[in-house]
């Protein structure tokens, strides 16, 4: 560092501290003070004049920086293809959240720069690719090591609406509906293995929006309680969105798509001329509707009336309760 002129009234402690040494022995002692130690064998006695070497100093190491990697990739449960556009948010070892996307391979890549090794926790999965959400409770995971690379399958649920569908020309709840759902209300569902079938009941409705009307408003719902409405001529409306937990079953909806065949099957004691018999175009298309899901869904086995799931119910109708038989012979489904 250089040298210094001891001045009047300076002593060694003094001198150290100048230059940033808590102990003024570093500089007595250093080698290059020899002849200042043999001239000046007492330290206590130093005089104006005298000349010390003042050495540089240690430098303190920086404190060392961690690079911390992970990798995770993001395979679609039904395709086996990636899963893009999904939002993370991690909780990196360090206690900081780190939202991420997966990008176009489905990858989520980090380096996190001063962060030592150690577990990443997934905090939550969403799809919000499009309204609504789509959220993934089911498969966030927690201590997922760093510098390692990890793989998650999750059923890109979207994607699996879209196509069906795209399959069957079906009109999307968001094009028809007049009402907002409560999407933050219901509950999430998926790997069915149930297909419940329904009929509008007294009234015999054939519209979509009445239906909304009578659940959202009348019932109180948060949003259609079907997943999918076939109109008489086969048009298939959508419900409330497949990834929902459907409101067609009471207390039972677990597990089951609900859809709603559009008429009144029931026939009545007394004139009613709402009565209908099962339309040959909506019977068609609600199987081949079905065929579909059961592609999508390996865990579809069993289809059913309503009334096999709620006894006190006549629903789907005796006329429509009638033709299940041949609908689970024509998709291969067997009874409730």
């Amino acid at each position: 560092m250089g040298t210094h002129t001891v001045r009047a009234g300076e002593n060694l402690t003094v001198i150290a501290k100048k230059y940033g040494y808590p102990d003024w022995r570093t500089i007595y002692n250093d080698p290059k003070n020899a002849d200042f130690r043999r001239k000046r064998p007492n330290p206590n006695l130093i005089l104006p004049g005298d000349l010390l070497f003042i050495p540089d100093k240690t430098p303190i190491p920086a404190p060392p920086v961690f690079k911390v990697e992970f990798s995770l990739t993001v395979f679609d449960k039904h395709s086996s293809g990636r899963f893009p556009n999904l939002t993370l948010t991690l909780i990196l070892p360090n206690g900081t959240t780190k939202v991420v996307k997966t990008d176009k391979d489905g990858a989520v890549k980090l380096v996190e720069p001063d962060i030592t090794a150690g577990k990443v926790n997934i905090l939550s999965i969403v799809d919000n690719s499009a309204s609504p959400d789509i959220y993934y409770p089911a498969y966030v995971s927690s201590g997922l090591t760093t510098n390692a690379s990890h793989v998650l399958h999750v059923p890109n649920k979207r994607k699996v609406a879209d196509e069906i569908a795209a399959a069957h020309g079906i009109t999307r709840r968001s094009s028809w509906g007049k009402r907002k759902p409560n999407y933050l209300k219901m509950d999430a569902d998926w790997d069915y293995e149930i297909v419940a079938i329904h009929h509008s009941g007294d009234g015999g409705s054939k519209d979509p929006v009445e239906i909304e009307t009578k659940h959202m408003t009348t019932k109180g719902y948060d949003d259609v309680g079907y997943h999918y409405m076939v109109k008489p001529n086969g048009d298939i409306y959508e419900g409330r969105y497949l990834w929902l937990k459907g409101s067609h079953v009471e207390k039972a909806n677990t597990g089951k798509i609900g859809i709603l065949l559009m008429g009144d099957f029931e026939p009545q004691a007394i004139l009613d001329w709402n009565d209908d018999d099962p339309f040959p175009a909506q019977i068609a298309a609600a199987e081949k509707l079905i065929k579909t899901l059961k592609g999508k869904f390996a865990t579809i086995t069993k289809m059913g009336g309503h009334k096999d799931y709620k006894k006190d119910t006549e629903c789907p109708g005796s006329l429509l309760y009638a033709k299940i038989p041949g609908m689970r012979t024509n998709t291969g489904l067997s009874g409730p």
